[in-house]
């Protein structure tokens, strides 16, 4: 015997559409790892204004509601992926120096060669979290930027320690101004990671380390 199924009514299509896409419950800690995957996605596709709760719930592939759950708006979102980044980033600088600090003895340039290494290479495996720590724009808001310029306060604290032996044994860099020569170490090293980052192929990390090698030898830091 045949039976006729019953015509399905448009809300009778949306609730089987719903059954069909819902994904199943996560804890919120996975919930939160996949939104804040999804805005660092979009900033890396299109900047920070591509960036609203609708366009991460879409890139998640995730209900509004489920990304309101994780976090109440944008700029907490923001905040905690720009948060997670930075440690992230600035964790692997730390753990590569920390090592090489304790032992350097008077070898401090091929420590600051090491860091520059670690920084190159972090940025060619990981671009998306460099963009966002070194690419903040105007779209950002204020505290996204005070995160980013927290991250380059790490920077510029692990550049002086590394920089000060060296200068102080050198006679000609006993007057200079170590943080000013760390300021202008992590600005040409920014510069050179912008480049890595728009332009791979053409900057490669050997090219930025060959640049900072033949510069310190020219300043007979090595």
């Amino acid at each position: 015997m045949n039976v006729r199924a019953e015509p399905m009514t448009v809300d009778g299509v949306a609730e089987a559409t719903a059954r069909r896409v819902r994904q199943p419950r996560q804890p919120i800690e996975v919930r939160r790892e996949q939104v804040l995957d999804a805005a660092l996605e979009l900033i890396s596709e299109e900047g920070y204004g591509a960036v609203t709760m609708e366009a991460v719930a879409r890139k998640a592939d995730l209900a509004k509601p489920v990304v309101y759950n994780a976090f109440p708006g944008r700029e907490p979102l923001l905040n905690a992926l720009l948060e997670r980044e930075k440690n992230a980033g600035f964790a692997v600088l730390a753990a590569a120096m920390q090592p090489k600090l304790a032992t350097m003895g008077n070898q401090t340039m091929d420590v600051v060669m090491a860091w520059l290494s670690t920084f190159a290479h972090a940025i060619a495996e990981d671009p998306r979290r460099w963009r966002l720590i070194l690419t903040t724009d105007e779209q950002s808001s204020a505290e996204v930027r005070a995160l980013g310029k927290a991250g380059r306060k790490i920077a510029l604290e692990q550049l002086g320690i590394l920089l000060a032996p060296a200068l102080a044994r050198s006679a000609p860099a006993r007057s200079v101004d170590v943080e000013l020569v760390a300021h202008a170490v992590l600005a040409v090293g920014e510069h050179c990671a912008r480049l890595m980052l728009d332009d791979p192929t053409e900057y490669p990390p050997q090219r930025l380390l060959a640049f900072a090698e033949v510069s310190l030898k020219t300043l007979k830091l090595i």
